[in-house]
């Protein structure tokens, strides 16, 4: 996994890209100084408890935006043996009231 930063013009937000796609941003509160991550993709946890949680700096907060983007997509691509397709030729045909 290759994690990367792009700073905005302003320095207060940082977007996040792995592997070159960009997975949102994490945005700099000027009067704490902590970081919150904004993700630009779906995901499962409860939102609100991760988008409260504030980090020291930048990075730490785009490794944690990584690993739950990882976490998501990890989670589909383990189950993708159980959306196979189903053979269903000859099923109705031999089932018969």
């Amino acid at each position: 996994m290759r994690l990367a930063f792009k700073e905005t013009s302003d320095g207060f937000a940082n977007e996040i890209f792995v592997n070159d796609t960009y997975i949102g941003s994490v945005i700099k509160d000027i009067w704490s100084g902590k970081w919150t991550i904004n993700p630009d993709f779906n995901y499962y946890a409860s939102k609100g408890s991760i988008k409260k949680t504030k980090y020291e700096s930048a990075y730490k907060a785009g490794k944690a935006m990584a690993e739950m983007y990882n976490n998501v997509f990890n989670f589909f691509r383990e189950n993708e043996d159980d959306t196979q397709e189903i053979d269903m030729r000859g099923f109705f045909k031999k089932r018969k009231p």
